[in-house]
């Protein structure tokens, strides 16, 4: 087992001995077990997933929306450190459509390269969500 922190502005997310973490990073997924070498590496924004039991289903898994941090592994503790983070049960689904449809919009009536970048910053925290949330739907059925 590794030790699993999610720590955010806000306080710890998540605190407890885990069997596998799925973390983004800007060169793609990375996986961390038990024993996993140390490393220092930027969290990228997607999907961080984890696995509490060696034989827990991906069904069972936790999926969290993260939107860019650091991690850190180091004697089987795992510690990621982001400015937010939502779990898939605290994610509204039509909550999130609506803030999609409403970055869309902005992106298109967008007069100049901040707006547009902001914009486009929601569009992607919206996709997250919305996909953490499918998530949830597929796991939880």
């Amino acid at each position: 087992m590794i030790h699993f922190q999610l720590l955010t502005l806000s306080g710890n997310k998540f605190d407890d001995d885990v069997y596998e973490v799925v973390l983004p990073t800007p060169d793609g997924q990375i996986g961390v077990l038990q024993d996993h070498m140390p490393l220092i590496t930027v969290s990228a924004t997607g999907v961080i997933s984890l696995r509490r039991q060696p034989h827990d289903p991906d069904s069972k898994m936790d999926h969290f929306a993260t939107y860019g941090g650091v991690i850190e592994v180091s004697d089987n503790n795992l510690k990621v450190l982001v400015d937010e983070a939502e779990h898939s049960d605290e994610i509204n689904e039509a909550e999130a459509k609506k803030a999609m449809e409403l970055a869309q919009k902005m992106k298109a009536e967008a007069k100049d390269q901040t707006s547009l970048e902001h914009a486009q910053g929601l569009i992607d925290r919206s996709s997250i969500r919305l996909r953490v949330a499918g998530l949830k739907h597929r796991t939880h059925r």
